[in-house]
């Protein structure tokens, strides 16, 4: 008999075991985000990119459902601080009692066990609040004026809401945070002349995001210099802080109300 009927073909002896590959990441476990796993969790807020970034840490199960409420805050009698931190409180409130409906059809429906809204601005050095570009010649300006005017901040509030467990009103347990980062960008003699900032706009990445750019695209290849602070937070959410409100408007209802007591003895 042949010796090669016992030989292995040569290609098998190349070929790598499946069982050697690295095992993928395990889930990450947090209390929080256990206690939510199969709970009714909104979102209120239509984009993407904060769907994706909760969805990173664990949060899969989001139900989305937009504010419709008209965001018509006057920027003129609002500090950004201000503007932004009231613009994502109507968004949660406006979408916590939409869900609240007295229809008798949706009785077998849960209440939600958490409803997290946000909003992100721009606020430059000149006292200037951007959001949207409301056109494409609006978006070669907001972002002239970005690179000319060299750093920015970009300002996401964060507001949480959960039920009370008991009765007492308003009925909730609501927390906010608004985060802040630096962002710097190029400059004009670094390469960004006004012809790359025209390329960019043309690719509508940043059409739909406040300050015109994306930091985690095409955007902060070209146009971002440096990041101080949360990359989160450009993108949209604050992740670690968001998570953070969550716990405290669930676990810790009791420590908020000892505070609210003490604070009404103070008075």
């Amino acid at each position: 008999m042949s010796d090669a009927a016992d030989q292995k073909p040569a290609g098998n002896a190349a070929t790598p075991s499946k069982t050697n590959r690295p095992p993928g990441p395990l889930p990450l476990r947090l209390p929080i985000l256990d206690h939510l796993k199969n709970k009714r969790v909104v979102l209120a807020s239509a984009s993407p990119r904060r769907k994706a970034l909760l969805a990173q840490v664990g949060l899969t199960n989001l139900e989305i459902v937009p504010s419709t409420v008209p965001e018509d805050i006057d920027k003129s009698t609002h500090g950004p601080f201000e503007y932004v931190a009231a613009t994502a409180r109507q968004k949660c409130l406006s979408v916590y009692t939409s869900l609240l409906a007295p229809d008798a059809s949706l009785a077998s429906i849960p209440d939600p066990a958490l409803v997290i809204s946000a909003d992100t601005i721009i606020a430059t050095r000149d006292g200037r609040i951007l959001e949207k570009p409301r056109s494409e010649a609006d978006h070669v300006r907001m972002l002239r004026h970005l690179r000319d005017t060299v750093v920015h901040k970009v300002l996401t509030a964060v507001c949480v809401l959960a039920p009370r467990e008991d009765a007492r009103a308003p009925g909730y347990e609501l927390s906010m945070h608004t985060e802040e980062t630096k962002v710097y960008f190029a400059q004009e003699g670094d390469g960004l002349p006004d012809d790359v900032i025209e390329a960019y706009v043309k690719t509508r990445e940043g059409a739909d995001k406040a300050g015109g750019y994306a930091v985690q695209g095409i955007g902060g290849a070209i146009l971002v210099e440096k990041v101080e602070g949360s990359v989160d937070n450009v993108i949209g959410l604050p992740v670690r802080k968001t998570l953070a409100l969550a716990e405290q408007v669930i676990f810790k209802q009791d420590a908020n109300d000892s505070e609210e007591e003490e604070a009404d003895l103070l008075l």
